[in-house]
């Protein structure tokens, strides 16, 4: 075993005992199997979270423009009266 185990842990002891149960090629097959849908899955997650800090980061500018616009057509109709006359 290549853990020193100091508490007997019998679901990984079942566990082992599966893989043991199996011939070697099958075992490292259906492991290399198991690595690669693990992986594929890892993939896609991280993909999926890459795009939604995209499209959030693309929602945020575009609130900040929008927001921009709104200010300044809120300047052009509500014109600061100090602005334009001197004291």
């Amino acid at each position: 075993m290549p853990e020193n185990k100091s508490v007997f842990d019998p679901f990984n002891f079942l566990i082992d005992s599966f893989w043991a149960s199996m011939p070697e090629k099958t075992a490292d097959q259906l492991s290399t199997f198991k690595k690669d849908v693990l992986t594929a899955i890892k993939d896609s997650v991280d993909w999926v979270i890459d795009e939604e800090i995209k499209w959030t980061d693309r929602h945020v500018e575009n609130a900040r423009h929008m927001r921009d616009e709104r200010c300044g057509k809120e300047a052009e109709q509500n014109p600061d009266p100090t602005a334009s006359n001197p004291a």
